[in-house]
């Protein structure tokens, strides 16, 4: 049996990060091997006060949970995320959801969200400077913006020739 493989940009917005009229968005890029190409977006809809970080770590779940069956992902995202895929969440793990200095982990809601998917899906994370000019990486950013200016989620599926070739 192969298995299936996908690369995912990820990215994450907030307008007004931080501020109490804050709007989040999130967008993806999911392309697998054959070089067919799914876009998602959405707004950062949970009932929590929307922030950047919250924006990116929901960028990374939905795109893993895009990809329905168990497969090989690679995720590329911001350094925090992907800092805390291979650095942090054995530690906040085994120390019950907290910080080195004994602090709940901030959005331990989301990252035990993506520590599932971690477990469902065989992920190598690597990062990506935010607006470095990759094709990818700006069409994730540009959804991500879209989805938090106007608060709707979108879904298209593109051909292997509409698609941006890596």
């Amino acid at each position: 049996m192969n298995t299936r493989t996908y690369t995912a940009f990820t990215d994450g917005a907030c307008l007004n990060n931080g501020n109490i009229l804050a709007r989040g968005g999130w967008g993806a890029v999911i392309r697998n091997a054959d070089g067919e190409t799914l876009e998602i977006a959405g707004p950062l809809d949970d009932g929590l006060h929307p922030t950047n970080q919250r924006a990116e770590l929901t960028a990374a779940i939905e795109a893993l949970k895009a990809v329905k069956n168990p497969s090989s992902v690679t995720l590329i995202s911001s350094s925090n995320v992907v800092k805390g895929i291979t650095e942090w969440l054995p530690g906040w793990k085994s120390k019950d959801w907290r910080k080195s200095d004994k602090k709940p982990v901030e959005n331990a809601d989301l990252w035990q969200q993506l520590d599932a998917l971690l477990n469902h899906h065989q992920v190598s994370a690597q990062s990506i400077k935010g607006h470095s000019g990759h094709p990818d990486n700006e069409r994730a950013d540009a959804l991500a913006a879209r989805a938090a200016e106007f608060q709707k989620a979108s879904r298209k599926r593109l051909p292997k020739a509409a698609a941006v070739l890596m």
